[in-house]
């Protein structure tokens, strides 16, 4: 019996034993279980928090520079350059630039370079490269910004626990206290280099000689994402003469169109940690923003009062297709000015029209059509006596003259002139009376229309004091030097008219002394649209207000002006298409219909909506000063040189009623202007379009006849 009890206890024992182990098994593996499960409670909140971390670093942090008040991330001059240049990239949501954003900030950069390196003015090339310092910059450069924004700024803890504190981590501890941000493991990598940013390139932006001496850049700066091309991030933009890998590099960074930010390796982010673009004098040693974003989390551990860690490592992407945007000058403008201004080319000021753009003044055309001097002074010459008696046939008068010294020597001096020869004159009337008050000895005045206007050279006395009696006698108008009323707004070669024509029902002589020569051709006004030449019914105010593009259309009329009329159309164009790359034909002729009066100062810019604005000096947007302007490129002179006014213009056949109103011209020409002063885009300014009509008289007389 007490074996048996023996027994019995020793297998009592062993159950007890048994059961303890079990016991203490089973609560090792429950808390072991429990703590592998928060670990994963706790890595999943880390990975929520990281993934919001690099969703929301497409735009928190921003950079401070556009809103109002300070503190800013940049200061000084650069600042304001940064806002003039970069204001219209702002992120509607952040009205800053951001991470969203900044690759739109490349893309303007490189289509002004683009614009400097095709146009080759060094001083292009230098504002092209100030541009790119804005971004690059290792001392304060807009990359340098962002990445320590990105880095270490608050707004980062902030995306991770508004994501991280959602979830629980029970299984670590009772209470289920949320994740905790570990800021000492926070990193940041440059991943997916060579893949697509946001930024997209429109061919139609790109200058064609820039394309034509690099055939191969679109080939090396251009990937597939998502069925459409974007530009390559983290790969070095070579625009030659502006960019190079260190001074004046160009980067933009991959967003990864159309994909939404993801979880990577800690392997991988390890590997691509260094920056493509070092040498910042900062913290964080990079001169382009980061794309990758490590995070790390922390949970206490009820039981042991151990803390557990987590990390997480993601990749930004912008799947919103309002974050693909394309490379493009939305700040861009160009000046129009119809009329000699001021241009500046080598250091800033104001670009406007100065008088007389506006146009200059004449009296109205006041003389009626034919008069004597269109008509019998014209053709024939009117003999008149010194009592006024006239006759186209010098016979008719020395037939009397010797009828009356006949009656002298016969003793008779007072004795009537027989009718039959008082009635050969043409007049006046009475005949008989004014024949007998002929002398017999005087040699009647020939008159001409050479020497019967008090204005001519040589004037006989004798036919300008009977000029309204000739007129009376021979049933023609006198001539009216009179106006009617004045014209305003003339153009250089309609004053040029009008000092030609007006003068004529008066006889004349047309001199014109305020069209003197001068380099640009004379005295210069703005530019109506008119044809190559006119008919003698058209009035001394031919011209008509044009629209920008008829005034440029006007000049492939003149052989000399049609090849750089051609090219300007062509560079205006791609100008527009920079400031809006989706801009129909529609839209670019729409700005080209818009009227252009002399004197007129007018930009073309693009407003918040995307719609092109054609505004005088007194309607700007705030980064258009255009008192504060500076061209950077090269410029080309069209001229049409100095043309003849006569017959196309002045003195036309039949003018006015005459059939030729001068016999002998004057000297004088025209000529019209077309410029175009190129400009890379640097501080907004695309371009400066100018047009002007010239005209010069030497002021030698305009006579009939010769």
């Amino acid at each position: 019996m007490r074996r048996r009890h023996d027994k019995r206890g020793a297998t009592l024992s062993l159950v007890v034993v048994t059961t303890l182990v079990i016991m203490v098994a089973g609560m090792a593996i429950f808390f072991l279980s429990k703590l592998l499960g928060g670990a994963r409670e706790l890595q999943n909140a880390t990975d929520s928090g990281n993934l919001n971390v690099a969703k929301q670093s497409l735009r928190y942090p921003p950079l401070k520079l556009f809103s109002n008040g300070g503190p800013y991330d940049m200061s000084g001059p650069r600042l304001a350059l940064v806002q003039q240049n970069f204001g219209q990239l702002r992120d509607p949501a952040t009205g800053e630039l951001d991470l969203l954003t900044y690759n739109r900030a490349v893309g303007q950069a490189m289509l002004v370079a683009m614009n400097a390196s095709s146009d080759t003015n060094s001083l292009g090339v230098a504002d092209a490269k100030t541009l790119i310092d804005l971004l690059a910059n290792p001392n304060d450069g807009l990359g340098r910004a962002l990445a320590n924004k990105l880095a270490g700024d608050q707004q980062m803890d902030v995306s991770f626990t508004n994501l991280a504190q959602l979830a629980s981590i029970r299984m670590l501890n009772k209470a289920g206290t949320s994740a905790g941000n570990v800021s000492t493991v926070k990193d940041i990598a440059y991943m997916a280099p060579n893949t697509a940013t946001n930024l997209q390139l429109n061919p139609a932006t790109i200058p064609p000689s820039f394309l034509a001496n690099n055939t191969n850049f679109i080939a090396n700066n251009i990937v597939s994402q998502a069925g459409s091309t974007y530009l390559k991030g983290y790969s070095f933009i070579d625009i030659p003469t502006v960019t190079d890998n260190s001074g004046f590099p160009l980067m933009g960074v991959p967003l990864r169109p159309m994909t939404n930010p993801h979880l990577v390796s800690d392997f991988d982010f390890n590997r691509l940690k260094q920056t493509p673009l070092g040498g910042a004098t900062s913290t964080v040693a990079s001169r382009i923003p980061p794309n990758a974003f490590k995070s790390g989390g922390f949970g206490r551990e009820s039981h042991q009062g151990g803390q557990v860690n987590a990390q997480s490592c993601a990749i930004a992407g912008t799947v919103a297709v309002q974050g693909q945007y394309t490379a493009s000058i939305p700040c861009g403008f160009i000046a129009v000015m119809n009329g000699p201004g001021m241009t500046p080319l080598s250091g800033t000021g104001a670009v406007n029209t100065q008088p007389p753009a506006a146009g200059l003044t004449a009296d109205g055309y006041g003389g009626g059509g034919r008069d004597i001097f269109a008509d019998v002074l014209m053709y024939n010459t009117v003999y008149v006596t010194g009592n006024g008696a006239m006759s186209q046939n010098p016979q008719k008068i020395v037939d009397i003259q010797n009828w009356m010294k006949a009656q002298q020597q016969a003793g008779n001096p007072t004795n009537p002139v027989p009718a039959n020869l008082a009635d050969g004159l043409d007049g006046p009337s009475p005949k008989q009376s004014y024949a007998d008050g002929i002398n017999p000895n005087e040699t009647p005045s020939a008159c001409t229309n050479t020497n019967s206007s008090a204005g001519e050279p040589g004037a006989n006395p004798n036919c300008v004091n009977n000029l309204s009696s000739m007129a009376s006698v021979y049933g023609t108008n006198l001539p009216s030097a009179g106006g009617a009323g004045q014209l305003n707004g003339l153009m250089a070669l309609e004053r040029e008219k009008a000092g030609v024509i007006n003068p004529r029902p008066g006889g004349g002589p047309a001199v014109i002394n305020d069209l003197p020569a001068s380099a640009n051709g004379g005295v210069c006004t703005g530019l109506k649209a008119f044809p190559t030449s006119i008919g003698p019914n058209d009035p001394i105010q031919f011209g008509q207000v044009g629209t920008i593009g008829s005034l440029l259309a006007g000049f492939s009329s003149y052989p000399q002006t049609a090849a750089a009329e051609s090219q300007i159309l062509s560079i205006m164009t791609l100008k527009l298409k920079q400031i809006k790359p989706t801009a129909s034909a529609s839209e670019i002729q729409t700005v080209m219909n818009t009227p252009l009066p002399m004197g007129a100062q007018r930009f073309i810019w693009l407003d918040d909506n995307g719609t092109f604005k054609v505004t005088d000096q007194g309607n700007l947007p705030s980064w258009i000063n255009q008192t504060s302007i500076l061209a950077d490129g090269s410029t080309i002179n069209a001229t049409t040189g100095d043309l003849p006014v006569v017959p196309a213009f002045v003195n036309i056949p039949g003018e006015q009623g005459f059939p030729n109103p001068w016999d002998c011209n004057g000297s004088a020409s025209y000529r019209n202007n077309l410029n175009w002063t190129n400009s890379s885009g640097f501080n907004c300014l695309q371009g400066i379009l100018r047009f002007s009509n010239c005209a010069t008289d030497a002021g030698q007389p305009w006579h009939c006849p010769c």
